[in-house]
């Protein structure tokens, strides 16, 4: 073992490397979850002796490497739009994520010089995983915690902390079985028996009480509950396709073919409540096609059941970079002619691909173009339904847990999330956005249907089970009877002081740095520089 570390701590820089790419294998859908638990450990031992500059440097070099990983797939969008804007937009990306891991390992180092530092090491690592998902630039994506996604039993306690809390207590692992293994700066030879011995009983904790607890939340008896029969469409229109004028009517026409199921046999959506169609399964503003309107108002009165569809819609707003505001909306079709079509249009957008972040705040970028879309947030939360009420997310909303949690406080009772993951190929994204899904359903105890136009489309339960899935590219019709299970979670109520109370560890912490920016590193002898 001692031989071991010393390699590690030898090359730090291949050490930071090949840690940071089995880090972004750990998420799903590949089926390395386990290893979250230790995969930081030689990362942590390699920078031990580092200068704090060198700990920036190879950190952010790993983080290249596990941002490549967790987002390459991003590079599909070239097919379908402007090459040099997206490619240059990945790689900016990619470096700009690179830059949290750069100063995860420059704060880790400064950490070692304080014991209090180092203990709230996890705490504050749940706090800049928050502070990620705060404001325009927010892309909370690959938080540390998604990786047990694959392991239903292990992320119940997401309903008491959220995912913040998840990550938390990986990094708490990993912290510990550092502890075990490294080397005292002051001898430079291995911890004793009894010390490492207790590190170790400290680390196995994590998972057995993870595993321990999600055991028994998930033999509770599960409340009797009212379901609702919902279908989830999934035409797989290319998304080399989905937005030529000239394909147009074939795509429609697929997405109907779809829904309706072979001519002369039963359709796959009959006996259905809700009929549930992706982000923008019509790739055109809605009310310039009055012929569609009619054709979902048609199937909704004949099915018997609502119908929600994505589309795009515009309203006159005359200024002077703009005539219209356009949004990225959801709409509802009564099977009543008699109520009214409801209309949702998306809160959270995409930086730079469907907006410039800070148009508001500086209106000059409003005549800036880089090939992004050019829409604005709608109004506000909407809640849909009659005795069971549900909320309307559009695509990468459902990443953010402070979302789900608002709408169950506006009255939904589950979430329907519609995406277009088409963009992404076949690739490991639209799996890990699939993914992060479960994890608001554990939070806020809120069941969710989620619909992409070409998969992954699943339902999930209040407490994250899979009640069935799509795969990639499948044109198929799954449908479930749901059941609304009314249960309470205490993320759901409290998340959000559980949110802010990570972001002031994360500001408590970096004063902290800022003092030990100054005091004399607790490791002996010369860092290493190799």
């Amino acid at each position: 073992m001692r031989a071991c570390i010393q390699a590690i701590q030898a090359h730090p820089r291949w050490t930071l490397f090949f840690s940071s790419l089995i880090w972004a294998l750990c998420y799903p859908p590949f089926p390395l979850g386990w290893l979250a638990f230790i995969v930081l450990v030689p990362a942590f031992l390699a920078t031990e002796h580092l200068r704090p500059r060198q700990a920036f440097g190879y950190w952010f070099l790993g983080g290249l490497a596990y941002n490549t990983v967790m987002y390459w797939w991003i590079y599909n969008v070239i097919k379908v739009g402007p090459a040099f804007t997206i490619g240059g937009g990945l790689i900016l990306l990619i470096l700009f994520l690179s830059l949290f891991n750069g100063l995860i390992g420059l704060g880790f180092r400064l950490a070692l010089r304080h014991p209090l530092l180092l203990a709230a090491f996890p705490l504050a690592w749940a706090g800049l995983e928050a502070a990620r998902a705060v404001g325009e630039m927010s892309f909370p994506w690959n938080d540390f915690g998604y990786a047990l996604g694959h392991t239903l039993t292990l992320i119940q306690t997401a309903s008491i902390f959220g995912v913040y809390g998840i990550s938390a207590l990986l990094i708490a692992a990993n912290l510990f079985l550092f502890q075990a293994f490294r080397t005292d700066g002051n001898h430079g030879q291995a911890s004793g028996t009894a010390r490492r011995t207790f590190w170790l009983a400290a680390w196995l904790a994590v998972p057995v009480a993870l595993g321990v607890y999600g055991t028994w939340v998930l033999r509770q008896k599960t409340p009797r509950a009212p379901s609702m029969t919902i279908s989830l469409v999934q035409p797989s229109i290319p998304q080399t396709k989905k937005w030529s004028e000239q394909y147009f009517g074939a795509v429609v026409a697929k997405t109907f073919r779809t829904m309706d199921g072979p001519r002369g046999d039963r359709s796959p959506v009959e006996g259905s409540d809700l009929i549930v169609f992706a982000e923008t399964s019509v790739p055109d503003f809605l009310r310039s096609r009055p012929e569609i309107v009619d054709s979902f108002f048609t199937r909704a009165m004949q099915l018997h059941a609502s119908i929600l569809m994505g589309a795009l819609d515009f309203v006159e707003d005359r200024k002077p970079w703009r005539d219209y505001i356009f949004y990225n909306s959801a709409f509802l079709f009564p099977p009543q002619e008699s109520k009214p079509v409801e209309q949702y249009s998306k809160l959270r957008l995409v930086p730079f691909s469907e907006k410039l972040p800070f148009q508001n705040v500086f209106p000059i970028l409003n005549y800036v173009h880089l090939g992004e879309g050019d829409f604005s947030p709608g109004p506000g939360y909407q809640v849909w339904g009659d005795s069971l009420r549900f909320a309307p997310s559009i695509c990468y909303e459902v990443i953010y847990p402070e979302f789900a949690r608002q709408a169950k406080k506006a009255g939904a009772q589950f979430l329907v999330n519609i995406t277009n993951d088409g963009w992404f190929g076949r690739s490991n994204g639209p799996y890990e956005h699939a993914n992060i899904a479960r994890f608001r359903a554990v939070e806020t105890g809120m069941p969710i249907a989620r619909c992409a136009n070409s998969g992954v489309s699943v339902f999930y339960d209040a407490w994250g089970r899979d009640l069935g899935h799509t795969e990639l590219m499948d044109s198929t019709v799954l449908q479930r009877r749901l059941p609304i299970a009314r249960r309470d979670t205490f993320y759901a109520r409290q998340g959000g002081t559980v949110d802010a109370l990570f972001l002031a560890a994360l500001g408590v912490w970096l004063l902290g740095l800022l003092l030990a920016w100054r005091l004399p590193s607790e490791a002996g002898g010369s860092p290493r520089t190799s």
